[in-house]
């Protein structure tokens, strides 16, 4: 059996896939069936079913602009599976070298519209990408586009194939130390989850679809309950002592639910999805484990990433917050902080679904509005009863108190109280309510689902 056929039988239910050129020879199968009863759009390459031709391209790219249109028109899912075409063995660059690269370089037609259908699609269509070998430079660019990009260890993306690097910036290098797993889930960001082998990204993909198309319907899915946990122990009560946010999560979140969206990345924040008595919901979450929780760059580039994903699929958003802040200093200042805090206060009015902002421990100054603080139009903001929120900690506030005169003491003085006292915050109607740590799942059902 072909392994491109291998490939369609287990991702797709079985005699539900359609190819829409059966006739045609190209690199790519284009097509749609349904995976777990979900309507679902295919382009994927033959992989080493085929060896490269240069005349199959341009019948390539018109498949494929075919099959991203009828999917953009239909409102469904598409995946775009890449790997390496022809038999197994090196990655020989000098078989992509044809006669019409011109002109599928510079026609209206060519693979320009291939990479500008599939930004249309990604618009408004959920798009995944799974990269189950090497790829680069063109072929790789449209992958890119999609909205979560899924890799095996034996994939690999890189802008620049190694011979094009060694001629033009006279750098020895590979395909894996140029785009391999970890240069891509660690470094970059650009690829969302890594998995062993196919088969468990086929499996992975397969419940993702179910979840997100399944999970978001108006009857809530079966779930679990998250399994009993000493609630004291779950947030320390000193403000500098790190803790995984994720025990926090499974505290209120349905048993085994949470799927993390690049795990290995930013780890400062934590994005995914989870189910909330059966409720799928989007959650981005502050994790002081890793640097302090502190908003860097990359950090809010992948809640960005997170935040589209859920205007796409209609989920609700909740943000876990124990947050200082965006990243300061002159590091941060190079690396474009303002510019990465500016799109993700432009996603957060982007996205039009229900969102919901927690503070479970802290969230000072900008940190607020990164998290979609009063403003960006929660649903609601709540706090644990020992939670701070203000401008600055209570710590920062006393180290500056000595610099200003006794009008302005009593000033901080006051802000300092209401910094540590959310209570006092909720009199004065600038937070919704402060919540005991037990009753959180109730809550978030009660203002993220209201109608549950």
């Amino acid at each position: 059996m072909q392994i491109s056929l291998k490939r369609i039988n287990a991702l797709f239910d079985p005699g539900s896939f359609v190819d829409h050129h059966p006739d045609e020879k190209s690199h790519f199968i284009c097509g749609e069936g349904s995976v777990n009863s979900v309507k679902t759009f295919l382009v994927m390459n033959r992989g080493q079913d085929c060896e490269f031709r240069g005349s199959g391209q341009w019948h390539t790219a018109r498949q494929i602009v075919r099959t991203v249109t009828q999917a953009q028109n239909d409102g469904a899912p598409l995946i775009y599976i890449q790997d390496q075409t022809g038999g197994v063995g090196s990655f020989d660059t000098t078989k992509v070298l044809s006669r019409d690269m011109s002109k599928l370089l510079l026609s209206p037609s060519g693979m320009g519209r291939v990479s500008a259908s599939l930004a249309e699609l990604a618009e408004t269509n959920l798009l995944v990408s799974a990269i189950l070998g090497p790829t680069s430079g063109p072929l790789a660019l449209p992958l890119m586009l999609a909205d979560l990009v899924l890799m095996t260890e034996k994939g690999a993306l890189c802008m620049g194939r190694p011979d094009m690097v060694k001629a033009m910036l006279a750098q020895e290098s590979d395909l894996y130390s140029l785009g391999g797993t970890d240069v891509h889930s660690k470094g970059s960001g650009s690829v969302q989850l890594v998995f062993e082998d196919e088969g468990n990204l086929f499996r992975c993909l397969k419940k993702m679809i179910n979840d997100i198309f399944k999970g978001s319907s108006p009857n809530a899915r079966e779930y679990e309950d998250p399994d009993p946990t000493d609630f004291e122990k779950l947030i320390p009560s000193n403000h500098r002592v790190p803790y995984d946010i994720h025990d926090l999560l499974y505290s209120f979140i349905d048993k085994s639910s949470l799927t993390e969206i690049s795990p290995q990345f930013a780890q400062e924040v934590l994005t995914g999805y989870a189910s909330i008595k059966g409720n799928l919901t989007t959650i981005i979450a502050n994790n002081p484990r890793y640097n302090g929780g502190i908003i860097h760059r990359k950090s809010a580039s992948k809640m960005v990433k997170m935040i589209n994903i859920a205007a796409k699929i209609k989920t609700p958003i909740i943000f876990v917050a124990d947050v200082p802040g965006f990243m300061i200093g002159r590091e941060a200042e190079r690396t474009g902080i303002f510019s990465a805090a500016a799109e993700l206060f432009r996603s957060h009015i982007q996205c039009k679904v229900p969102k919901l902002l927690l503070v479970a421990r802290k969230a000072y100054t900008g940190g607020v509005y990164a998290m979609c603080g009063p403003g960006f139009d929660p649903v609601a903001v709540l706090a644990y009863p020992h939670a701070q929120i203000g401008v600055f900690s209570p710590d920062t506030m006393n180290k500056v108190l000595s610099t200003f005169d006794e009008d302005a003491r009593s000033t901080m003085q006051g802000l300092t109280e209401e910094i540590e006292n959310p209570e006092l915050l909720k009199i004065n109607g600038l937070i919704t309510d402060v919540i005991k740590i037990e009753s959180t799942r109730n809550q978030v059902i009660k203002y993220l689902f209201p109608a549950k």
